[in-house]
């Protein structure tokens, strides 16, 4: 067992951790190894920044407060604090070099752990829940949940061994040292939460959670800003011109697919003069090349690069004007724990062309908002965008009904989910089932 927890792993602390608080008023969040409020599509920024960042806001806003304790990557000695809401705050912490990597990270978890049990010593009563998010957190919430005496949700967002199952072309696997710190805290946390019922049921499959230790919240999107534009005034803003248009959003690294996008593109390109594919998004600091690099290359190799617009990261704000620019956007992810790239380019009345993995089959509906396209052939996908290029009513149908489907995902929904759980008494069931795994 890495030293990011202890030998006695973080679930013997026993039955003192069962009992919720009687009033839930201020969580201690853990977002170890990024910040809600970093830009977006670079590094290892992407959709968990947004859905720790929405569910405190949201939460904010009915009264209940959140610390977000982040590794400060700026090289500062001292605690340094950012608030984004009336009741939400980052709390950055030093824990190491700030270059470090997400694996070099866990040698770092038992100072950032002890840094965030001495900040909760300052703050009035204490917290009354501790929120982790990925695995590296919940290696910090383990070592944190008897100083804090605090009741422990956790919400992987990704599992290294379902990544590993789907593994991209020339990516490197997890190591087996994630995966057994993802069972050890999906084995010792109070309160699983998943974002879809498959992910659920990989915890309860590939990791040994207890049925009733895992609850399923899907997350949500921000709909005052993610909205359908005007599509010729939005591509007028972006200089796109009056052509089809075909947009990828998200990190570059190659779980997400990006050369698929290239091939299919390219093979469209053909026969279609005028044709244009952006790319948002920048390279994800886990990369063991420079990604951006590679599919520039490729772009250049398949002769579209006078064709495709790398546009680097774009601030949140400005991404609908991407999606409400575009015909369809693709998001050929070989593993998505959920597609929020997806929910929003919905949400601006966008079709999407999407891989047919469990978190992006839950919010785009086949032959409905888009298509699902099985494996990672580039001529399965480069068949489905020609069945959307051809037809301005399918791409009219698909926008109208997508929009609509997403107006049901709502962020005040997700946290008054997520609150209910926290605030929901233990059933009998639940405090045997506990009791007896210890």
């Amino acid at each position: 067992m890495s030293e990011a927890i202890s030998e006695r792993g973080c679930g013997q602390d026993g039955p003192a951790q069962l009992i919720r608080p009687a009033t839930l008023n201020r969580l201690a969040v853990i977002s170890m190894h990024t910040s809600p409020t970093a830009v977006l599509g670079r590094s290892a920024n992407g959709g968990l920044n947004v859905y720790v960042r929405q569910t405190c806001l949201a939460l904010s806003r009915s009264g209940i407060a959140c610390d977000v304790f982040t590794r400060d990557l700026a090289g500062r000695s001292r605690v340094e604090i950012e608030p984004f809401a009336d009741l939400a705050r980052v709390i950055y912490l030093p824990a190491g070099n700030p270059n470090l990597d997400k694996y070099d990270l866990l040698s770092q978890v038992p100072e950032f752990a002890d840094r965030v049990a001495e900040f909760a010593a300052t703050v009035g009563d204490g917290y009354d829940l501790i929120h982790s998010h990925y695995w590296l957190s919940g290696a910090a919430a383990c070592r944190l949940r008897s100083p804090l005496g605090a009741y422990w949700a956790h919400t992987a967002h990704t599992l290294g061994i379902v990544k590993n199952r789907h593994l991209a072309r020339g990516a490197e696997p997890e190591p087996q040292m994630r995966i057994e710190l993802e069972k050890e805290i999906t084995r010792s946390a109070d309160l699983l939460i998943a974002s879809t019922e498959t992910e659920r049921a990989d915890l309860i499959d590939l990791h040994g959670a207890r049925p009733s230790q895992v609850e399923v919240v899907a997350p949500g999107v921000d709909l005052e800003v993610f909205r359908s534009q005007s599509k010729p005034a939005a591509r007028a803003i972006l200089g796109l011109g009056d052509g089809q248009v075909i947009l990828f959003v998200g990190r570059l690294e190659r779980l997400k697919g990006v050369d698929i996008v290239l091939r299919a593109f390219a093979d469209q390109a053909r026969s279609r003069e005028n044709l244009t594919l952006v790319v948002v998004g920048d390279d994800s600091r886990e990369a063991a090349e420079n990604e951006k690099s590679r599919l520039i290359r490729l772009a250049s190799d398949l002769d579209i690069s006078g064709r495709v617009r790398f546009e680097g990261s774009v601030p949140q704000t400005q991404l609908p004007l991407y999606y409400s620019s575009a015909d369809v956007c693709m998001m050929p992810s070989y593993s998505e724990s959920f597609g929020l790239v997806a929910l929003e380019a919905q949400a601006c009345g966008c079709p999407v062309v999407a891989s047919d993995v469990a978190g992006l089959a839950s919010v785009v509906r086949h032959r409905v908002t888009g298509f699902l396209v099985a494996g990672d052939d580039p001529a399965d996908y480069s068949e489905r965008l020609g069945e959307v290029l051809y037809s301005p009513e399918l791409i009219s149908d698909f926008g109208r009904r997508a929009a609509a489907m997403a107006g049901g995902y709502t962020w005040e929904r997700t946290a008054a989910r997520i609150q209910s759980l926290l605030a929901r008494p233990m059933s009998t069931e639940r405090i045997m089932d506990r009791l007896g795994g210890y």
